[in-house]
């Protein structure tokens, strides 16, 4: 046996089967617990926007559904859901979606935590397949400190409660790397068509996810010599599995579906490559997601992988990351959740450093105060990351928005239009308040259409276009407004408004000339 598979030592005790399996449940429960923390409040806290999308979708296949709950629905209210998630853009299959309208149906209505606590339980199931994968590449102490990094870095405890693809993704990712391993190990047609499906379903829930399976994928293959794996049939059938599901998909949706421009639109800027501003941005996303004393240690991880196959393993799993980002070069730098798939690769590297530390400290004399000190350092950190945790997430109440909103679209009436410079692109306002505002762009918006290549007209004929036929501009993105000056000038010098408590409602029906 291989010095990479030995079991080592757990906190300086040789382990039974029993205590590992008791270890491993004990985090995996730790980390679903923590994840629990505030967990009735709305989710508002991160990735608002995409969040909101998906919950439109599903309540519109919810309100599709014919129930007894959705048939006592009034039905302008039914009709609206229905046609709000109808106009949402398509780029992902919706499996999240219908999951979560399922649910609904079975539990009787709309609840917002039925996605949170799927996407909890999904990221919990990714750490179990991070746990075997590491097993796979380092001792069982360097495993379980991979499996603590993943599942208590505060911001992955954050995000992996949000309603989207990703936390799945994730999940699949992280299980489709360790098929991948293991058919590199035994290569058998029962460990190919594993590898392959769960490749093919990664990719499918959400297509980038084939940077980070793809890459690692074709450095095992090559791993294996290139000659030799020209005439392994079994490297084909990995190939139709993990690629036919997902290209059909994609391509039937951007050509049948006409959701070309959800899916290839505002992604490659090859003019950010030159810009030393867009590298910093990106790394500080980045180390945002993961802190950067780990971030460093899992770019050190390189040195401690004992075998040459986990080493380029471990490579091509960066190589993906990198080359994923400038794919998506827009969204590497001002998304954070597109960071997400860097976490399990940085836990991997984390805990190869952290297992070479600590067995440096197995092998000195036996000294019990040392051995107690590397226990209570160990407790301390995940206790200081339980709190972190916790601190963000009760750091602000968001249950009072749903109020907020049903009452501002009370105020503009459900019968008027609306244009809107607005929380993230209009969706509060559609969720809670049933109201469908036409969007006023953002600087974000802007700065997109600038990387594009592509121009607005003149302001007032910009204006004029956009606010046509329209009863009301809702202001609620306050600090925006102030960066607008243009618009602001405008509408506080030709239009009466109301002022409220975060907003303002400029009558574009009764200008003031």
């Amino acid at each position: 046996m291989s010095v990479e598979q030995n079991e080592g030592t757990i906190l300086f005790m040789k382990p039974k089967k029993a205590f590992v399996i008791i270890a491993l449940i004990i985090l995996l429960l730790g980390g679903f617990a923590v994840r629990l923390i505030d967990f009735t409040d709305l989710p508002l806290d991160t990735a608002v926007t995409r969040g909101l999308h998906s919950f439109l979708l599903a309540r519109q296949y919810y309100y599709e559904m014919d129930t007894p709950e959705t048939n006592a629905l009034p039905q302008d209210q039914r009709e609206f859901g229905i046609k709000a998630g109808q106009r949402e853009p398509s780029i992902e299959p919706p499996i999240m979606e219908y999951l979560v309208a399922y649910t609904y149906r079975m539990i009787g209505g709309e609840n917002m935590q039925v996605p949170r606590l799927y996407s909890i339980f999904f990221w919990v199931i990714g750490g179990l397949g991070l746990f075997l994968l590491s097993r796979k590449l380092m001792p069982l102490m360097g495993a379980y400190a991979a499996l603590a990094f993943y599942l208590f870095t505060p911001q992955a405890a954050i995000y992996s409660r949000n309603f989207q693809p990703d936390p799945l993704m994730v999940m699949l990712i992280i299980w489709a790397l360790y098929f991948q391993y293991q058919w590199w190990e035994k290569d058998t047609t029962r460990n190919a068509i594993l590898a392959g499906l769960v490749t093919g379903l990664a990719i499918l829930v959400k297509a980038p996810a084939a940077f980070f399976v793809g890459f690692p994928m074709a450095g095992l293959v090559l791993l294996k010599g290139f000659r030799k794996t020209l005439k392994n049939w079994r490297v084909y059938l990995i190939a139709a599995l993990a690629l036919l599901p997902p290209v059909i998909f994609y391509v039937l949706s951007a050509t049948v579906g006409g959701n070309s421009g959800s899916i290839f639109g505002a992604r490659w800027f090859p003019n950010l490559f030159i810009s030393p501003r867009w590298y910093l941005s990106w790394l500080k996303l980045a180390t945002a997601m993961v802190p950067v004393f780990p971030f460093v240690l899992a770019l050190l991880g390189f040195l401690f992988f004992r075998k040459k196959s986990n080493r380029v393993f471990y490579f091509c799993m960066w190589l993906g990351y990198v080359l994923y980002g400038y794919m998506f070069a827009y969204h590497i730098y001002t998304h954070s959740y597109y960071h997400l798939p860097l976490i399990p690769i940085v836990a991997l590297g984390f805990g190869t450093v952290i297992n070479a530390l600590y067995e440096k400290i197995a092998e000195s004399p036996k000294n019990w105060l040392s051995q107690a000190v590397v226990i209570v350092l160990i407790l301390f950190s995940l206790a200081l990351a339980v709190q972190r945790i916790r601190g963000v997430l009760v750091a602000k109440d968001y249950r009072h928005e749903a109020q907020y909103w049903a009452d501002l679209a009370d105020e503009l009436g459900h019968n008027t239009s609306v244009i809107a410079l607005t929380h993230d692109y209009g969706y509060r306002l559609s969720y809670w308040g049933f109201i469908n505002a036409e969007i006023w762009p953002t600087e974000g918006d802007q700065t997109v259409k600038e990387l594009q290549g592509s121009t607005d007209p003149a302001f007032k004929q910009y204006f004029d276009l956009k606010t046509e036929n329209m009863n009301y501009f809702l202001v609620t993105l306050l600090s925006e407004f102030e960066n607008q000056p243009e618009l602001h000038d405008y509408l506080f010098a030709n239009y009466p408004y109301k002022e409220g408590d975060g907003y303002y409602i400029f009558d574009l029906m009764n200008p003031l000339n």
